[in-house]
C-alpha cells in the first residue's frame, strides 16, 4: 500500500513538472496553441550586408511548422538607428504580411534607440543590439521572414529557430500578427490614439507603446490610458478601460521619477525624465503590457486606443487571429520613421487604411445637468433639426461609440479627472418595412433609448459594462434613434461609451448613419 501511494505521488509530481515544463517551453502560458506532438527542431541562420532600399529573405520555411524564436542584430548606421530597417513575416503564401514593423519597434525598442534592456516571456533585448522574439508563430504551408533596408547600407544578422511537423496536420487556425502604427502629432484631448483594429476570432497578446513628449501642458499620462473595445458588433460586447497612462504599465504617479525597469508582464524600460518639482518626463517613454495571463479574446472585432495629448506616439501590437490579416496602417517611407526632429509628421489619416464601416452618430454637447433623467421623461422629436454648433459627427468603432472621442467633460482630459454629466448620441436607421427590430445595447451608468416619437425606454443603471436586448418598433423608411448616457465614476472609470447593434427579424444588421445636414459641410 505504501509503495502504491509513493508511486501515485511520484506520478503526480512528474505530471505537474511536465506540465510546468510545457508551459515554460513548448507553448507560452495562456496561448493554448494546437500544435502537433512530434516536432523536428530546425534553424535558419543568415548574416549579410544589405544595400540601401534593398529587401532580403532571411528564412523560407516549409510547413506545417512553427517559428519559436527569432534573434536579430544590426550594424546600425548612426543616423537612423533601429528604424533603418523593416521586418515582415508572411504565412501560408498570403500576399499581405502578418507582421510589419520597423525592426527595433517589433522587438520592443522604440524611438529608433539602439537598444535598452527588456526581459519578458515574449521579448528580450540585450547588449549590444541583441533582439529576441519568442512568440510562437504556427503556419500550415509556409513562412517567410524578410527585412527591408532603409537609405543606408547595414549588416543584418538573423537566426530563426523553428519546429517542423513532418507527416502531420496543423489544426491551429490562428496566425501570429504584429503591426506598428505611428501618429505625429496626436490630437490633444481629442480622439484617442488608435493602436490597432482587427477582425475576429482572435486573441490580443500585448503591445509596446512609445511616446515622444512634445506637449508639456500636463503630464503625458493625463491624456488617459488604454481603452479596448471588444465585439461591439458581436453577441457579448465588452469594454476594458484603464485609469492613467502609467497605470497601464504597472507603475503610478504619472511615472514620476520612474527608474527604467523591465518586468515579466508589464513595465516601462525607457523613461527619460527631469525633476522640476513636478517630476515629469522630458523626452522619450516606452511601456509594454502582455495579456497572456489575463487573456483578452475577441470573436467579431477589437479596437484599442490610448488617451493622448499632442505628442509623437507609436505602438506595436501583437495578437493571434483566424484568417488573413487586415492592415489598418500603411507603412510610410523611411523619412517618416527616423526618430526625433528629423522625422516628418504623420497626422491622423495620412497613412491610415479603411476600417469596416459600422455607422456614424451625432454626438451632443456634454451636459453637467441630469439630462438623462429628462430624456427618460421626454419623447424624441424626429423632426428636430441638427445644429452643428451643438452636435458633432462621430464614426462608430465596430458598433461602439465613445463620447470621450468627441466631448470631454473636463478640459484636462479623461485621465483621473472625471466630471459627472450626460450626453446624447443620435442616428438614423433605415427599415425596408414596418417591423420590430431587436436592439442590443451595452453600457455602464444610466442609459435611455428613444426611437421616433415612441415612449422613452429607461434601461436603468449599471455599475459595470454589460449588455441588454430590447425589441423596438420601426416604421418603413428612416427612423431616428437617440441614446442618452450618463457619465460618473462607477467601476469603469468614467468610460462613457456604449455599443449598439440593431437586427431585423430576418437577421439583417441595420447600420446607423448620421446623414449630412444642410448646415454641415459634406
Amino acid at each position: 500500500m505504501k509503495k502504491n501511494r509513493v508511486g501515485v505521488l511520484a506520478t503526480l509530481v512528474a505530471g505537474l513538472l511536465n506540465l510546468a515544463f510545457q508551459n515554460c517551453s513548448g507553448q507560452q502560458t495562456g496561448l493554448d496553441l494546437k500544435l502537433p506532438e512530434v516536432a523536428v527542431s530546425r534553424r535558419a541562420s543568415v548574416a549579410t550586408t544589405m544595400l540601401p532600399k534593398s529587401k532580403r529573405t532571411f528564412a523560407r520555411l516549409t510547413g506545417p511548422g512553427c517559428i519559436k524564436h527569432i534573434w536579430a542584430s544590426h550594424s546600425l548606421p548612426q543616423k537612423h538607428s533601429s528604424r533603418n530597417s523593416i521586418i515582415r513575416i508572411y504565412f501560408d503564401d498570403e500576399p499581405v504580411p502578418y507582421v510589419e514593423a520597423p525592426s527595433g519597434d517589433f522587438f520592443g525598442v522604440m524611438h529608433g534607440k539602439p537598444w535598452y534592456p527588456i526581459n519578458t516571456p515574449f521579448l528580450s533585448v540585450q547588449a549590444e543590439i541583441s533582439f529576441n522574439c519568442y512568440f510562437p508563430m504556427p503556419f500550415a504551408k509556409s513562412a517567410r521572414v524578410e527585412f527591408e533596408a532603409g537609405d543606408e547600407s547595414q549588416i543584418v544578422f538573423c537566426m530563426v529557430d523553428w519546429e517542423e511537423f513532418p507527416g502531420q496536420q496543423l489544426e491551429e487556425k490562428r496566425r501570429f500578427c504584429a503591426r506598428w502604427r505611428r501618429e505625429f502629432p496626436t490630437e490633444r484631448f481629442g480622439q484617442n490614439f488608435l493602436m490597432f483594429d482587427a477582425d475576429g476570432p482572435g486573441q490580443l497578446v500585448g503591445y509596446v507603446f512609445g511616446l515622444r513628449l512634445l506637449d508639456y501642458t500636463d503630464r503625458w499620462s493625463h491624456g488617459g490610458a488604454d481603452n479596448i473595445y471588444i465585439d461591439g458588433d458581436g453577441e457579448h460586447p465588452s469594454y476594458i478601460r484603464g485609469i492613467g497612462g502609467e497605470d497601464t504599465f504597472a507603475t503610478s504617479d504619472g511615472g514620476s521619477l520612474h527608474p527604467p525597469t523591465t518586468h515579466l508582464n508589464s513595465s516601462m524600460p525607457l523613461f527619460e525624465h527631469f525633476d522640476d518639482g513636478k517630476a515629469r518626463p522630458s523626452k522619450n517613454i516606452t511601456g509594454y503590457r502582455f495579456f497572456h495571463n489575463d487573456r483578452i479574446h475577441f470573436q467579431k472585432s477589437i479596437q484599442m486606443r490610448f488617451g493622448c495629448m499632442s505628442n509623437d506616439i507609436c505602438a506595436t501590437v501583437y495578437w493571434y487571429q483566424e484568417g488573413p490579416v487586415r492592415p489598418y496602417f500603411e507603412m510610410p517611407d523611411f523619412s517618416h520613421l527616423v526618430p526625433g526632429k528629423e522625422s516628418k509628421e504623420i497626422p491622423r489619416g495620412s497613412h491610415d487604411l479603411p476600417i469596416p464601416d459600422s455607422g456614424s452618430w451625432w454626438i451632443s454637447e456634454a451636459s453637467h445637468t441630469d439630462e438623462v433623467a429628462v430624456a427618460a421623461q421626454t419623447p424624441l422629436d424626429p423632426g428636430e433639426s441638427i445644429d452643428p454648433a451643438v452636435w458633432k459627427r462621430l464614426g462608430a468603432m465596430h458598433g461602439f461609440i465613445s463620447f470621450l472621442h468627441a466631448r470631454r467633460p473636463n478640459p484636462r482630459g479623461s485621465g483621473i479627472y472625471i466630471h459627472s454629466g450626460a450626453a446624447s448620441a443620435r442616428s438614423v436607421l433605415w427599415a425596408s418595412s414596418d417591423m420590430t427590430a431587436r436592439v442590443q445595447l451595452a453600457w455602464d451608468d444610466r442609459l435611455v433609448l428613444r426611437v421616433n416619437d415612441a415612449a422613452p425606454i429607461d434601461l436603468g443603471h449599471r455599475d459595470s459594462f454589460g449588455s441588454r436586448t430590447v425589441d423596438v418598433p420601426l416604421k418603413k423608411g428612416d427612423n431616428v434613434v437617440d441614446i442618452t448616457l450618463s457619465n460618473t465614476q462607477n467601476f469603469n472609470h468614467g468610460g462613457w461609451a456604449f455599443a449598439f447593434k440593431a437586427t431585423t427579424p430576418d437577421g439583417e444588421v441595420l447600420v446607423p448613419h448620421a446623414p449630412v445636414t444642410e448646415t454641415e459641410n459634406p
